[in-house]
């Protein structure tokens, strides 16, 4: 099974989330902390291109330095 790095968190397995002055580090939701993902299961993605304009995708994970502005959206 081939495995991808997880854009969401970048292979760190958890994000860090800023509110207000305070700080959170959470376990990615996105690949469960593992810090990759199976390349073939399919996500929601949207991302934004260089005129502003949001696309949305669903497939397997796109690649993070192709797509800037890439978020995976859980259902």
């Amino acid at each position: 099974m081939k495995k991808k790095i997880c854009p969401n968190c970048r292979g760190n397995g958890f994000t860090v989330h800023y509110f207000e002055a305070e700080e959170a580090t959470i376990q990615c939701k996105v690949c469960k902390s593992e810090g990759e993902l199976d390349a073939k299961e399919y996500f929601s993605q949207t991302y934004t291109d260089s005129e502003g304009n949001t696309a949305y995708y669903v497939g397997p994970i796109l690649d993070r330095n192709l797509f800037k502005n890439l978020k995976i959206i859980l259902e």
